[in-house]
């Protein structure tokens, strides 16, 4: 051999050594988060279980588990899983910054990809968002979500798929994935059948310690820290007699944003704002629908029987399934009891319909709540046929419609009653439904929760130009 060839088979010898030290230290970093995990303890919601293909869970809406390390600096959190039935997303649960967020693939019944929260808008809205990005029942992928201190990375089957530079502060997690402790990372399937077959995490550089938090269990919460700041009280000195909002909602399962927001719109602009509902008695939020840690219960002003139009400019419908309750007119039934309502309540939400329309007053409704005014019923017509009115893309309560056992989407209410309903998504900004309002003369609707502030912008708008 001579001098070359031996000085080449020593610089050989040397970076294998070197490869090797490095993959090494990079494997050294690397836990394996499935050995840590106790589906006991750290399920929050869905049925987990150990399998010989790792970590599965049926299908059930907003099924999470809270995986047991607390990320304090940059880092990589990195999962494969196969979704096996199902078509809705699979969710990463990580902290930047403090701050928990979701990198989501699939989402929004859109095949939408990407970060969400950010500066409160979801994938639909936020620059991250990557359309196309389907999730093939049956067939392996490979997610990863790599935190840095001025950014967040996500990728999926080693591509790169959205760069979000941040330090973590206008991160946040949507109420549907909240995990007990605020800075542990986690993982979620949508209503699928899905097994996670591996969960890594490399730590690159360590952080400041994250102050310790008390986690009192790791049983899911009923409730959860508010993306809405709670509404205060009323102002006490409206500007007139006729600057008094009702909003109405149901006992049991009214959505809190939608009521949340657009009251705190109103009261903004000078509108005192009452409550009301089909009793006097604590109405209880849909969990997960932006009450805060109190548990968003809401004490009405007064029962909708014992209401006087006169003292009101407008009545706002809010939604969530509890608002099933005031349906003057629909012949079916509900799974849940207290989405059925009763006649007197029924009865008493038509009238008050009919008094506002005679009154030329403004009627408005959110989300499922525009199914209210589509079974109303006023000179023997819906009040929404005919009229341009918008409506939530998602599924109304599992019931007995037409005869049969069903659950349409709530916009099935609108369409059986004559309304010529709007595209979702096509009022302003077709890339959010944040300003989906539709106004049709003194007829407001809103599509969803998200466009319940614009639906109090546009009311305190109307309200105060006299309009």
């Amino acid at each position: 051999m001579n001098t070359a060839q031996a000085r080449f088979c020593i610089a050989l010898i040397l970076a294998c050594i070197l490869s090797s030290v490095s993959t090494s230290a990079e494997d050294s970093g690397k836990r394996d988060l499935l050995k840590l995990v106790d589906t006991s303890k750290n399920a929050v919601e869905g049925r987990w279980r150990k399998t010989d293909d790792g970590l599965t869970v049926s299908a059930a809406n907003g099924a999470r588990l809270m995986l047991p390390v607390q990320p304090r600096g940059e880092y990589d959190f990195r999962v494969t899983f196969t979704r096996r039935t199902g078509q809705h997303s699979i969710a990463l649960i990580f902290v930047a910054g403090g701050r928990q967020s979701t990198f989501e693939i699939d989402a929004w019944g859109q095949n939408l990809a990407g970060i969400q929260n950010i500066d409160g808008r979801d994938i639909r809205q936020n620059a991250t968002r990557v359309p196309d990005q389907p999730i093939k029942n049956g067939e392996r992928y490979t997610a990863e979500i790599r935190v840095r201190r001025d950014r967040v990375e996500a990728r999926l089957n080693d591509r790169v798929l959205a760069t979000h530079r941040t330090t973590g502060a206008d991160l946040s997690l949507l109420n549907i994935w909240t995990l007990p402790n605020r800075q542990s990372l986690g993982i979620g399937a949508w209503d699928s059948d899905t097994v996670f077959h591996s969960h890594e995490f490399r730590e690159v550089s360590a952080g400041s310690p994250t102050p310790p938090r008390t986690v009192a269990s790791t049983t899911p919460p009923r409730t959860v820290a508010s993306t809405t700041p709670r509404p205060k009280s009323a102002p006490r000195s409206p500007r007139t007699a006729g600057s008094r909002v009702l909003i109405v909602i149901a006992n049991e399962g009214f959505f809190y944003r939608e009521y949340g927001d657009p009251r705190q719109e109103l009261e903004r602009a000078g509108f005192q704002v009452e409550v009301a509902a089909a009793r006097r008695s604590p109405c209880r939020p849909h969990a997960n629908s932006g009450q805060g840690a109190d548990g968003g219960v809401v004490q009405p002003d007064l029962a909708i029987t014992d209401v006087d139009p006169k003292r009101y400019a407008a009545i706002l419908f809010s939604g969530g399934w509890g608002s099933s309750m005031y349906q003057y007119a629909f012949q079916g039934s509900y799974s849940n009891r207290a989405y059925n309502g009763d006649r007197r309540t029924k009865e008493a939400a038509n009238r008050l319909i009919n008094a506002f329309v005679e009154q030329d007053k403004y009627v408005c409704a959110l989300c499922h709540g525009v199914s209210v005014l589509a079974w109303s019923r006023v000179k023997g017509r819906s009040l929404l046929a005919g009229r341009r009115a918008t409506g939530p893309t998602r599924q109304g309560p599992a019931g007995i419609y037409n005869g049969q056992q069903a659950q349409p989407p709530s916009r099935w209410n609108s369409e059986q009653n004559g309304a010529r309903m709007v595209a979702p998504n096509s009022v302003g900004d077709r890339r959010t439904a944040a300003d989906d309002v539709v106004i049709d003369g003194k007829i407001l609707t809103g599509q969803d929760d998200i466009s319940a502030r614009e639906m109090g912008r546009q009311m305190a708008r109307l309200l105060s130009a006299g309009q």
